[in-house]
């Protein structure tokens, strides 16, 4: 496991840098505009500027946006942000797919090795990977508050930012056991990357045209951003354990299905 584990890491090793860097200097970025916009009482403006739809969509959590708190907490559901962390979660999920594309599982399994520990330590690095970022993140908002002075404003709280990240990691584990699945069938990296790639991005546009869009509200249920209602955590009315538990229930019942695909497919 410590080898299959250290070679995954050496291949990953650009993107897991490269995300993690990325994400903690937005967290830092986000805070010092918030911070600059509080200082000059700018967020009046701010919420004149946002588009009627999603004033319609949203409700009064709307305005949560055009608060500096909401602003900051906007650092932990900003697309870029759930869709960089599900797209990385599943990019190391996937690899069992290269792998036997490569014929490498050929040498891998041609040791004493049982099948379900390459799945085991796709599924390790994951979410070892995705738990690094968020608290790179955790530290980036910690070095925002800090850089730019911002200890005296309205901050989230920190049970708040510890139930976004908390939300934030059980829908990067969905998606990253529903990669692995994909991948348990497949033959090709690219086919399984691209399309579990794919329905993340679908399954974000669904959840977003649901804000206002009447057909779409009738199927975001099936996207799993559907279970991440950040403003509903911020305003404090989010029903966090039902959330969380359906994330987690689903992420369960794929990786099983995965298991049980990658054991008895002929490989």
């Amino acid at each position: 496991m410590t080898a299959l584990l250290v070679r995954s890491l050496a291949r990953a090793r650009f993107v897991l840098i490269g995300s993690a860097l990325l994400l903690c200097a937005l967290q830092i970025v986000i805070i010092g505009h918030a911070a600059e916009v509080q200082r000059t009482n700018a967020f009046a403006s701010v919420a004149n500027l946002m588009p009627a739809f999603l004033q319609r969509g949203l409700g009064n959590k709307a305005m949560l946006l055009a608060t500096f708190k909401g602003t900051v907490a906007f650092g932990y559901f900003h697309p870029v942000v759930c869709l960089l962390i599900t797209l990385m979660g599943m990019f190391l999920t996937t690899e069992i797919a290269q792998e036997v594309e490569s014929k490498l599982v050929d040498l891998e399994l041609s040791r004493a090795v049982p099948r379900h520990r390459l799945l085991t330590r796709s599924l390790v690095l994951a979410f070892a990977a995705v738990v690094m970022v968020l608290l790179l993140m955790a530290a980036g908002t910690w070095l925002g508050i800090r850089i730019f002075d911002a200890a005296a404003m309205d901050l989230p709280s920190r049970r708040m930012r510890l139930d976004l990240l908390v939300n934030l990691f059980a829908l990067a584990a969905c998606f990253s056991a529903f990669g692995l699945l994909v991948a348990s069938m497949a033959r090709r990296w690219a086919t399984a990357f691209t399309a579990v790639a794919l329905t993340a991005v679908v399954g974000y546009i669904i959840d977003f045209l649901a804000l206002g869009w009447t057909p779409a509200k009738t199927i975001a249920w099936i996207s799993p951003f559907h279970y991440y209602p950040a403003l509903s955590i911020v305003a404090g009315d989010a029903d966090t354990p039902r959330n969380l538990g359906i994330l987690f229930s689903l992420s369960a019942a794929m990786i099983a299905a995965a298991y049980w695909q990658f054991q008895r497919r002929d490989l």
